[in-house]
């Protein structure tokens, strides 16, 4: 009898909590070499048999995209030992893939590309210890494939109270029409609905919503960049007819997408929020490079920094922004909090981060974001 997808996936999470861990010497190297291996890999793929039709007919640059993305996620789990999040991730990049076109074929030809690289790049001792987790993955293959293929039910719980707004609110960001959803908006604060709310139940539900329909190909790309550029256009409109609290009597905060993230709206929303509650807020948007954050941080010295991070892949570079905070002495009393989809499926995965607090949602960040502050004030 076959089993049951539940059942495969806690003995994927099982087996992965139980894989060794990577020491800080592989790990490194595994960093240091990842252009070189990333070519050798963007190249043995190239040159294999049949590639086009293994990537659906994709352009070559969605699958070297997916290679420089994998290393930076490799490199994530190795450096914080989290495999929880390598078992649960994987199974999202499957299902991303193949719903546009690749097939799962692909990834038993990446994996062994990246066996080969490893050897070849690493020394024989690192690559044997990182070579143990990509021949681990290629053993679960077929039940990767099988969570891939299920119907699970990724939509965020909303009340029935905010159903029927946000299902319309939806609708107008799928059809492409800015003016009907900003009038939802803009009737709906009118109505003494507050902003934080409109953020939490409409905005936020619905565009996690829509991210799971273009995995799926449901929708474009097309689609979901329109849906993302209205929901900017709104939140910059329906702010400034919004008085925030202007006291900023509650402490300074930045707020940022961090490197190489390029989803913005959930640390937009954080940044209006905060305002909003009184903070003396600066927002600095997506894909916020390293050395430019710190600076900017050393010239407003505040007293908290929130990092918001959505994409697996990028979580390392959040832990060596945290590091750096952490090195530096003129910057020692600064809180970090962060938030984010990849935090919010994997518990505790943000400890190992170094961050001071984790917020799940936007109630929760202006609350655990005052608790950080206020004490040292």
């Amino acid at each position: 009898m076959d089993k049951d997808i539940k059942t495969i996936m806690n003995e994927i999470l099982q087996q992965a909590v139980s894989l060794p861990f990577i020491s800080l010497r592989a790990t490194t190297s595994y960093h240091i070499n990842s252009p070189d291996m990333i070519r050798y890999v963007n190249n043995t793929l190239t040159t294999t048999p049949d590639i086009y039709t293994i990537i659906g007919n994709n352009p070559l640059r969605i699958m070297y995209d997916n290679h420089k993305h994998h290393a930076a996620f490799m490199t994530t789990v190795f450096n914080i030992n989290n495999y929880e999040l390598l078992a649960k991730t994987v199974p999202w990049v499957y299902r991303t893939y193949y719903s546009h076109g690749f097939k799962f074929e692909y990834f038993i030809i990446e994996l062994k590309a990246w066996i080969e690289a490893n050897d070849i790049y690493l020394d024989k001792k690192d690559a044997d210890d990182i070579n143990v987790i990509y021949e681990w993955l290629i053993s679960r293959h077929p039940d990767i494939i099988k969570i891939a293929l299920s119907e699970i039910d990724y939509s965020l719980p909303i009340s029935e109270n905010w159903l029927e707004l946000k299902n319309n609110f939806q609708s107008a960001l799928l059809d492409g029409d800015h003016r009907k959803a900003l009038e939802l908006a803009q009737d709906s604060i009118k109505n003494d609905l507050k902003l934080q709310d409109f953020y939490l139940y409409i905005i936020q539900p619905s565009m996690y919503e829509i991210g799971i329909m273009w995995e799926k190909a449901e929708i474009t790309v097309a689609q979901e960049h329109l849906a993302s550029a209205i929901v900017g256009r709104i939140m910059a409109s329906i702010n400034m007819n919004k008085n925030s609290n202007m006291n900023k009597d509650v402490g300074r905060v930045i707020v940022t997408a961090s490197p190489n993230e390029f989803h913005e709206i959930g640390a937009w929303m954080i940044a209006d929020t905060l305002e909003q509650d009184g903070w003396d807020v600066r927002y600095l948007g997506a894909n916020m490079p390293k050395d430019d954050l710190i600076l900017f941080i050393k010239s407003f010295i505040p007293d908290l920094l929130a990092i918001s991070v959505t994409m697996p892949f990028n979580i390392n570079y959040v832990k060596e922004v945290i590091e750096e905070i952490r090195n530096d002495n003129e910057l020692q009393n600064i809180k970090v909090m962060i938030g984010g989809r990849v935090f919010n499926e994997t518990p505790k995965l943000w400890q190992s981060t170094g961050a001071d607090g984790f917020a799940a949602n936007l109630e929760d960040a202006k609350h655990i974001a005052k608790k950080m502050v206020t004490p040292n004030r």
